[in-house]
C-alpha cells in the first residue's frame, strides 16, 4: 500500500530540465536544487532522512538524490523482463517515463558500475538515478540499503548472475524493502541475471555451469540444475520460470527440461530473447517491446513427460509454445493470447532434440 502523500510534481519537468541540461552557471543550479527540495517535501515522505552509507558499501549517483514523493498507482505499476544484450529503450520510455513523474531511480547489481546513472537519467527524466554495489549479505541487511530500495520509484536489477543475487539478497533487509517498493506500487525490472530473480521459480546454477540445451536433455538430473524460490511476491508471475538470451543461445531445451523439474506446478515458462522485453502488468497482460521474440511455453492436459528420470535422457511431447513479437499479447493469468501456439517435443536420444527441428 502507498503511504505517500498524493502530491503531484506540476512544476518537476522544468527543473529536470535545468538539471539535465548540464548548466554551468551555478545560481541556475541551486534554484533547480532549491525548488526540487521544496517540491520533495522528504519530511512528509515517510522514510525519514537518508541513513548513514557504510563505508564498504559502493555507490554511485547523479541527479537530486533526496527522496522525490511521486503519487504511485500500484495498479499501473508492472514489471519488465528484459532478455539481456542491448537495452530496449522503448520499454523505459513508454511505460516507465511517464509513470516515474520525475522520480528516483535505484539500480541494484553485485558487481559492476554506474552504467545505467545517464542513461536512466536523461531517458526517464528522473530526479536521481543511484547504483548500489551490494556484494555482500551485511550491506543487504544495511538500513541505507533498506532506505535506498523503499524510497525509489522504479527498481532495476541489471545483468550478472543470479546465484549471486540470490546469495547476497535472499532473506535480507534488501529483499524486504523490494517487496515492499512492489506493493507502493515502483515499477520492478531487470535484464538477463536481473530478469531471472523475478519469476516465481528462479534457475539458479549457483556456481556450477550454465545449463546447456543438448547437455540437459541428455540427463534429467544434470549437475546444472538448480532453483531457489521466489525472490519477489508478484501474484502475476505466480507459477513462472523465466530464461533470457533465449533463441540465440538454444535455450528452448533447457527451459523445457526446466519445466518438466516442477511438473506437479505446471510452470509457465517466460523465455525473452536478446535486445527484446517484456513489460508485465498487475492483471497478468502483456506487451512485447524490442528487435525479438518472447515465448510462452507451458503444459496442458495433452502433454507427456514420458521420460524424466535420473540419469537418463528426457522424452517429453506437445507443450504448447507461443511465440509473441511486438504487437503480440498474452494474458498470463487467464492463458489467452492472439497467437495461436504448436506443439513443441524435446527427445535427448535424438539429433537434433527437437520436433519439429527448429524449435523457434
Amino acid at each position: 500500500m502507498n503511504m505517500r502523500p498524493s502530491l503531484r510534481l506540476v512544476s518537476l519537468p522544468l527543473f529536470l530540465s535545468l538539471l539535465l541540461s548540464g548548466c554551468s552557471q551555478s545560481s541556475s543550479d541551486n534554484q533547480a536544487k532549491t525548488a526540487l527540495t521544496a517540491l520533495a517535501n522528504a519530511d512528509k515522505c515517510g522514510y525519514g532522512p537518508r541513513p548513514a552509507k557504510p563505508a564498504a558499501l559502493q555507490r554511485y549517483a547523479v541527479g537530486y538524490t533526496e527522496d522525490v514523493c511521486v503519487p504511485l498507482q500500484p495498479e499501473q505499476a508492472g514489471i519488465i523482463l528484459m532478455g539481456g544484450s542491448t537495452d530496449v529503450d522503448s520499454i523505459f520510455t513508454d511505460k516507465v517515463r511517464p509513470y516515474l513523474q520525475g522520480g528516483n531511480v535505484l539500480v541494484l547489481r553485485t558487481q559492476g558500475g554506474a552504467g545505467y546513472n545517464d542513461y536512466f537519467w536523461h531517458l526517464l527524466q528522473a530526479a536521481s538515478v543511484e547504483t548500489l554495489i551490494v556484494d555482500s549479505r551485511d550491506k543487504a541487511n544495511s538500513e541505507y540499503v533498506r532506505w535506498a530500495v523503499q524510497s525509489a520509484e522504479f527498481i532495476w536489477f541489471a545483468g550478472g548472475d543470479q546465484s549471486s543475487y540470490i546469495r547476497n539478497w535472499q532473506g535480507t533487509q534488501l529483499q524486504q524493502a523490494v517487496q515492499y517498493a512492489y506493493n507502493k506500487g515502483a515499477i520492478i525490472g531487470g535484464t538477463s541475471a536481473g530478469n531471472a530473480i523475478l519469476s516465481d521459480v528462479i534457475y539458479d546454477p549457483d556456481g556450477v555451469g550454465s545449463a546447456v540445451s543438448t547437455a540437459v536433455a541428455q540427463d534429467f538430473c544434470h549437475a546444472n540444475i538448480k532453483f531457489s524460490p521466489a525472490f519477489l511476491a508478484a501474484p502475476m508471475l505466480a507459477n513462472t520460470l523465466t530464461d533470457t538470451h533465449f533463441k540465440q543461445r538454444d535455450r528452448m531445451g533447457r527451459l523445457m527440461v526446466f519445466l518438466a523439474h516442477h511438473q506437479a506446478r505446471a510452470l509457465t515458462g517466460i523465455a525473452v530473447s536478446e535486445r527484446t522485453a517484456l513489460w508485465v502488468e498487475r492483471s497478468g497482460a502483456t506487451d512485447v517491446f524490442g528487435e525479438h521474440e518472447v515465448y510462452i511455453v507451458r503444459a496442458d492436459e495433452h502433454t507427456r513427460w514420458q521420460q524424466t528420470q535420473c540419469g537418463q535422457p528426457v522424452q517429453i511431447t506437445d507443450l504448447l509454445r507461443y511465440r509473441l513479437t511486438p504487437g503480440d499479447h498474452y494474458q498470463l493469468l487467464l492463458h489467452q493470447s492472439n497467437v495461436s501456439p504448436i506443439r513443441l517435443s524435446v527427445d535427448g536420444t535424438k539429433s537434433p532434440i527437437y520436433s519439429p527441428a527448429n524449435p523457434y
